[in-house]
């Protein structure tokens, strides 16, 4: 399937193909545990869930700065499967980017809120 990768170590942001399953997510990405951000309505963001925790690179994206590599992928709601980036192309996403500069570093947090 089609998938856009996000790299803030080289500036680039480009196309690509994927299985689709965790295993080759991390090695796209190079790390080893993921969390997934709703980017859009058809399209989930994969970001380095300990990207905060050791040292990075870092961009910007629709107001959330981000560590490491991203992959952007499309997301099926009715049967909860990846499949291909939905209505949006490389190019689009690398002009939401603002590449950080290197020496930016966000620090880790953790929010919980009461639902009632």
């Amino acid at each position: 399937m089609k998938g856009i990768l996000i790299n803030p170590f080289d500036h680039t942001v480009k196309e690509v193909d994927i299985l689709g399953n965790l295993e080759d997510c991390y090695l796209l990405m190079n790390c080893s545990t993921v969390d997934a951000i709703q980017f859009d309505d058809d399209n989930t963001l994969w970001i380095d869930d300990e990207g905060l925790l050791r040292e990075n690179m870092y961009f910007s994206i629709r107001g959330r700065n981000l560590a490491g590599n991203a992959l952007l992928m499309g997301y099926d709601y009715e049967t909860g499967d990846n499949i291909d980036v939905q209505n949006i192309t490389a190019l689009s996403v690398e002009d939401e980017i603002e590449w950080l500069p290197r020496g930016h570093r966000e620090e880790p947090y953790m929010e919980f809120k009461v639902l009632e």
